[in-house]
């Protein structure tokens, strides 16, 4: 009896030292989630963010140390949705910090812009009078695309100084000062020591003695100077690795790489051009690079001689609740990727699970999941309750998963 008494308890105390020793592992590492783009349209701004909160509910249940956000966290307005979903999920007994970038749909602002969306809605409101008494309202439609080409038109012509006024704005006023001031203690050291008009930051994170970067760029400014020498010091002054989050995609096959990659003059060109020579320049140690814009899913990345894959990867994660988007309508082969290869395009609500640790001899290992839920969009876009309904932590699948090792 003594002995399986003895036996009993030495296995009780080997089970609790296992997991004490797990649980000291997983303490070691760096828990972080990465998505964007959960801005709705213009005919459900100020509606609740019902898909947004879904995602959220999940991301919460992952219980990570912070997010990065990859912008568009609204269309035009409709911040008091946003905020509210960031209030009822990230905040609380655990707060988790969000760390936004700007993306282009906050900078929908002026009163050329107020006046247009205005003539959008007058234009909507007789569209559905017309389809509800069955008459023709296809003339009606060609005014609203044709509003909504002249609303982009006029966001597009907006001077980068004032863009750069208005982030700030977005940045601070309007998403940091409207949250508890307890939460948002996290965004006010990363923004203590910024320039009046600087929405451009990095902090730093650091796991068994690694210490990791992480630079939040705003891509809507990509003739900015003052943000280029700030982003070419950060590289100079910090030599371990780097994470870039920001929102246009440097490379994509989605609809945005055929209309704003092969447009010389968009911003997400001029983004890539200053920019992608200095993240692919492999003496600058950045890992990955997580942009939005896109509503799916992607991964860009280079292979070695023995098919392993190279740093920098470039991650689109654009399913935090808008609209999904499909594939390019242009020929692909077109677009320029520098080389890269694509797993190809997911049409998915979705975020990047991301567990960052190291190896023995203190090298980066970044453990990389996509969880989601993928739709056919060729069928039908899935609606409020339906994504409220399957976007649950026991249903998500296994969008994508990579590992990333970084040597040094």
């Amino acid at each position: 009896m003594r002995k399986h008494i003895k036996t009993f308890l030495l296995i009780i105390n080997v089970a609790a030292i296992l997991f004490l020793f797990s649980q000291k592992l997983y303490a070691s590492a760096l828990h972080f989630i990465v998505y964007g783009d959960t801005r709705q349209d213009i005919l459900t701004m100020e509606k609740p963010q019902r898909k947004h909160n879904a995602i959220a509910k999940v991301i919460r249940e992952m219980n990570p140390e912070f997010i990065l956000f990859t912008g568009d966290m609204i269309y035009y307005k409709e911040y008091n949705s946003f905020l509210k979903v960031i209030s009822n999920n990230y905040i609380g007994d655990k707060a988790i910090p969000l760390y936004p970038s700007i993306g282009n749909h906050e900078l929908v602002f002026g009163k050329e812009a107020d006046a247009i969306i205005k003539e959008i809605l007058k234009k909507v409101s007789i569209e559905d009078k017309s389809k509800r008494q069955t008459s023709s309202h296809a003339g009606i439609s060609n005014d609203i695309e044709k509003l909504k080409r002249k609303l982009n038109q006029t966001v597009e012509a907006i001077p980068e100084e004032k863009l750069k006024a208005r982030s700030r704005q977005v940045l601070c006023e309007i998403f940091k000062d409207k949250l508890n001031p307890a939460y948002a203690s996290y965004l006010n050291e990363v923004l203590i020591d910024t320039s009046e008009g600087q929405t451009w930051y990095s902090f730093v994170k650091e796991i068994n003695g690694l210490k990791i970067k992480f630079i939040a760029l705003n891509s809507s400014l990509p003739g900015d100077e003052e943000q280029f020498q700030w982003f070419l010091n950060e590289l100079k002054q910090f030599s371990g690795p780097k994470i870039i989050f920001e929102h246009y995609p440097v490379y994509s096959i989605g609809f945005h790489g055929c209309k704003d990659l092969l447009n010389d003059e968009s911003k997400a060109s001029r983004f890539r051009d200053r920019y992608a020579k200095f993240f692919n320049d492999t003496a600058n140690n950045i890992v990955l690079v997580i942009s939005g814009h896109e509503h799916n899913y992607q991964r860009f990345y280079k292979t070695d001689k023995n098919g392993g894959m190279q740093i920098p990867v470039y991650v689109v994660s654009g399913g935090g609740g808008a609209e999904l988007k499909g594939t390019a309508d242009c020929d692909v082969s077109e677009i320029p990727l520098d080389g890269f290869h694509y797993s190809g395009l997911i049409t998915a609500y979705n975020f990047v699970d991301i567990v960052a640790d190291t190896d023995d001899k203190k090298n980066l290992i970044l453990k990389c999941k996509v969880l989601g839920l993928r739709y056919d969009i060729t069928d039908r876009l899935p609606n409020d309750d339906t994504v409220e309904k399957e976007f649950v932590k026991d249903n998500m699948e296994l969008i994508d998963d990579f590992t990333l090792n970084q040597s040094k």
